[in-house]
């Protein structure tokens, strides 16, 4: 409770209301006697928003401590039972075998021929039976981040001296009971994009989602959502944005398995909805005292090393990683010339999991990250010897305990808490506009969630996530000269609020090929302003012609707070004086999958999506500060064609192709946060990340002789909308359209048991191609892709 009374304090406190008196000095001429009625304002928004949150709080945590609350860890469950009658089969041995899997795993089933295997990473299993009076079965399945799966065996009694196992395979292509939109990468997956495209988490996505949209500032956008992703690690969230511009980010090297969800969201999932990240990472019960050491080299400085070691005795599992990293092309420049643009960073990772029993799993994550980065010139602000310069800062720790109550119940609780800050140190050149700033970030939180199998066709899964921010914004700005229309000011902010959401799911399966995902999700909110919502996840999705064929439906309601990220400083400068609203969306979609002699996937599928207070960002006068905007509305629709092929063996050739046709267009007015724009009620435009044809193509060859292996990919984008003047007039036109090609290819050296050697080369942009990638707002310059890079690594095992 001591956090409710630290929140509701922080909530009723003056010091932010003070720093919104020193505000705006300059900011559009702002007259001083509206100060006192926004104070007014301000003051009974935060006794009104104060007491619902509490009690919301009160409330859930009551729910949280008594245990009520889907599960963060895998896990394999099912029931073993005599076929034709159906009975229930006690003290059947079952084993579990797999790649991640240091030694077979078995169990016995209990009275009523239940068994569980908990605990477990992402990745393939075979799940087997072995009893003397049935012949065995096995069973092969593939198990996704934070999944359950039911395999249940109906065993065929000894009726002769002849042996009889029954193998099946429950892993194929398509999955008739996934009601989601998911894109699923595993770590071989992850580990064949070039190192240096492993560097930031957001670029792991661009190549497999089909609408993925690479904009200003390394922003990738999904489903013409701006603040789209959304980080899941190991069942915890946070709000942090994960592009490089914000955050130190994580490496993708630390990802046991990835999925990537873009529509049909369950309702564990809440915040944002342009795409879920849900990480697993990895642990070192998954390694036997092994570790690996790679180092790359690349052209434009873009250099990495990084190194991992992990092991486990029987009931502990440690895994350590470090990596450093630097680039001559840290972010998108406003030039095609590489002008004041070197970074590098570090990160740390630890990963301890404490097994004491069958029963309870503890696990531990730590992480450290900085980045130092130059903020890119164009040619005139070289000549003027401009060098603004940022730090990054991040640390994270992840506490969380599973307790496995019987082969059918299980509950997951974590304590995490996440500190970061982003420091802008201001240009020594005496004409550039000049700004400097600090913000910290501080993240605390509580999730608890249970998870009740009932049968084999139902899983209830019901869980609650306490959190409580803590932010802090100091920012000078001066515009020297520069004729721009914010003059200026000093601005420096506290404040303390939190969000209270509770959800409940069932998964059950209605008929025997029709599965539907229905929840609801609660949720309250109050940072800068208060909301609440009930959101509906309604997700269907129906097997066709013994599952070769699946239809699926979603319809989903979301509640989405504003970005944290200069959250203060955007509310006070806010339009008409209102900060950044809370986003609440309908989202609907439909498609259809085939799967072809469990090879080859085609699906497409449609979305349409409306959002009352649509966010956007907004650079301050070109020195990447980005302050959250809402629009009155926003609208985003589109058509996603996917394939994919599975490896061919005997060729060792697999592939995908993806295409995306989509809009996205925002309405006026404002209804909160910082903006120069002018916007009429009713006024409509294309989002800047408004990109109508986006495409992603990609084959693989791999050699199982030599281990040989060679990768190509294409990317393909139309181009985004931009504003340019021209003889003194505004023009709206598009950017033109670009192809991109990469290639990568790789080979493993003096593969043995415990060491091997791996070198890998790629070629991104191979023909060279700089294009225009965006233009955000009338402050930001053109902003160009990178030219060819060209790379290559060497990691050892050992």
């Amino acid at each position: 409770m001591a956090g409710v009374e630290l929140l509701c304090q922080g909530l009723q406190s003056d010091d932010s209301i003070g720093a919104e008196h020193r505000r705006l000095q300059g900011r559009f001429a702002t007259d001083d006697s509206m100060l006192p009625r926004e104070r007014t304002r301000l003051r009974r928004s935060r006794v009104d928003h104060c007491f619902p949150l509490k009690t919301a709080f009160c409330l859930l945590v009551v729910f949280g401590l008594a245990g009520v609350p889907a599960v963060a860890q895998q896990r394999i469950a099912g029931v073993v039972r005599r076929n034709g009658t159906r009975e229930r089969l006690r003290d059947v041995e079952v084993s579990l075998t797999g790649e991640v899997l240091g030694e077979p795993e078995t169990t016995q089933t209990d009275a009523e021929g239940r068994y569980s295997f908990p605990h477990l990473s992402p990745g393939d299993y075979t799940v087997a039976t072995q009893t003397e009076r049935f012949y065995p079965e096995k069973v092969q399945v593939s198990l996704g981040p934070r999944a359950t799966r039911h395999v249940d065996f109906d065993l065929t009694p000894i009726s002769s001296l002849h042996e009889q196992v029954t193998v099946r395979a429950e892993k194929g292509l398509l999955d008739q009971s996934r009601s989601s939109t998911v894109i699923s990468l595993d770590r071989k997956r992850i580990s064949e994009l070039p190192e240096a495209q492993r560097m930031q988490l957001t670029d792991i996505v661009k190549p497999f989602v089909a609408s993925a949209v690479a904009s200003h500032d390394n922003f990738v956008h999904l489903r013409g959502n701006e603040l789209s992703l959304n980080t899941f690690i190991n069942g915890v969230s946070f709000f942090d944005n994960p592009h490089q511009l914000f955050t130190p980010g994580i490496s993708a090297d630390i990802i046991q398995s990835v999925n990537v969800i873009t529509g049909g969201f369950p309702a564990e999932f809440g915040n944002r909805f342009g795409g879920i990240l849900d990480i697993v990472t990895r642990s070192g019960f998954d390694m036997e005292n092994q570790g690996h050491v790679t180092l790359g080299g690349s052209t434009f400085q873009r250099n990495n090393f990084s190194f991992d070691y992990g092991g486990h005795t029987d009931h502990l599992g440690y895994l350590f990683f470090g990596q450093g990293f630097e680039s001559g092309r840290f972010l998108n420049t406003p030039s095609p010339q590489l002008l004041h643009d070197f970074g590098r960073g570090a990160r740390s990772f630890a990963q301890i999991d404490f097994r004491p029993g069958e029963k309870d799993s503890f696990r531990l994550l730590l992480t450290g990250d900085g980045t130092n980065f130059e903020l890119p010139n164009t040619p005139e602000d070289a000549s003027r010897g401009r060098d603004f310069f940022q730090r990054n800062r991040e640390q994270t720790a992840i506490l969380s305990w599973d307790h496995v109550f019987s082969v059918r119940s299980t509950l997951s609780t974590s304590l995490y808490e996440r500190y970061t800050s982003a420091r802008l140190l201001p240009t020594s050149d005496p004409v550039s506009i000049q700004a400097q700033g600090l913000r910290n970030d501080t993240t605390l939180g509580l999730k608890s969630d249970y998870s009740l199998l009932l049968g084999s066709r139902q899983t209830i899964k019901t869980g609650v996530d306490l959190t409580l921010f803590r932010l802090r914004e100091d920012y000078s700005f001066d515009p020297r000269e520069n004729e721009i229309d914010i003059g200026t000011f000093d601005f420096g902010g506290r404040k303390t609020g939190g969000q209270a959401a509770l959800y409940f799911q069932d998964e059950v399966r209605l008929l025997d090929h029709l599965t539907a995902n229905l929840g609801l999700r609660y949720d309250q909110y109050s940072l800068v302003t208060g909301a609440s919502g009930l959101s509906p996840r309604i997700n269907l999705a129906w097997g066709l012609q013994d599952g070769s064929t699946v239809l699926h439906f979603a319809y989903n309601r979301f509640f989405a707070p504003p970005p944290i990220e200069n959250l203060l400083l955007s509310s006070a400068l806010g339009f008409e004086g209102h900060p950044p609203q809370v986003s609440h969306s309908n989202h609907f979609e439909a498609g259809i999958s085939h799967s072809v002699a469990e090879r080859f996937v085609v699906g497409l599928t449609g979305y349409v999506r409306n959002d009352e207070n649509s966010f956007e960002t907004t650079e301050l006068a070109n020195v990447r500060i980005f302050a959250p905007t809402t629009f009155a509305r926003g609208k985003a629709f589109g058509l996603e064609f996917t394939s994919r092929f599975a490896e061919i063996q005997p060729l060792g050739l697999s592939g995908y192709l993806n295409y995306t046709a989509q809009r996205a267009f925002q309405t006026g007015p404002v209804s909160g946060g910082f903006t120069v724009e002018q916007v009429a009620p009713g006024e409509t435009g294309p989002a800047a990340f408004d990109q109508i044809h986006t495409a992603a193509a990609g084959v693989a060859w791999h050699e199982r002789r030599t281990g040989f292996w060679a990768r190509t990919e294409l990317e393909y984008g139309s181009g985004t909308p931009a504003t340019l003047q021209q003889d003194g007039e505004e023009v709206r036109l598009r950017l033109p359209q670009h192809l991109i090609a990469n290639l990568s290819f790789g080979i493993g050296l003096f593969n043995r048991e415990q060491s091997r050697l791996n070198l890998q080369f790629n070629i991104e942009n191979l023909t060279n191609r700089v294009y225009q990638i965006a233009k955000e707002s009338e402050f930001t310059p053109i902003q160009y892709s990178a030219a060819r890079f060209v790379s290559g690594s060497l990691s050892l095992s050992f």
